[in-house]
């Protein structure tokens, strides 16, 4: 594997009720950790190329697709998989009673089935001593922010002329020739 910087964790704050519910509780300060975005299983191969795999993307992507079907196959006959250092995955069911096991009808009766996952306590270790933190804006802050961005590039009685920026052939790109 590369010696690749594993980054930080994005995360940003706001004010909520101390007590969950209780909208008079007194107000506290709670961090709120920010996904970035989703990562497929292209990405997610291509990452593990980066750091020094000799299999190719999509030789990669292919096995970590094989490896989600099988996983899901095995999940529906009733195995937990366990992805040893990471977590283990398993099925549970909640169902509605009966009054006696020849009323039992698992198609009928199972109203749910989910899946479960218990991280592996190596990553949980992990999780909870040694991430760096990086504070970001809220999604409300982003969302403001890009708004004012919109609005700054509207700008009234503008006949978006001469950006005084040295370059005259009007692309805009800060470069002079």
């Amino acid at each position: 594997m590369g010696n690749k910087t594993i980054g930080s964790t994005p995360y940003s704050l706001a004010l909520h009720p101390s007590i969950p519910g209780d909208k008079h509780s007194e107000k506290k300060v709670y961090g709120s950790i920010q996904q970035r975005e989703t990562i497929g299983l292209k990405t997610l191969a291509q990452h593990i190329r980066e750091h020094g795999s000799s299999f190719s993307v999509g030789t990669l992507q292919g096995v970590l697709s094989d490896m989600i079907e099988c996983t899901r196959e095995l999940l529906k006959q009733g195995y937990s998989v366990d992805f040893e250092g990471l977590m283990r995955l398993y099925v549970t069911g909640k169902s509605q009673g009966v009054d006696s096991a020849e009323d039992f009808n698992p198609a009928v009766h199972f109203t749910r089935i989910n899946l479960r996952g218990d991280v592996a306590e190596d990553v949980q270790t992990y999780l909870n001593s040694e991430v760096e933190f990086e504070y970001v804006m809220t999604r409300e802050e982003q969302r403001l922010a890009k708004k004012a961005a919109k609005e700054a590039l509207v700008v009234p009685g503008g006949d978006g002329g001469d950006d005084d920026s040295g370059d005259d052939d009007g692309d805009d790109d800060g470069e002079t020739e």
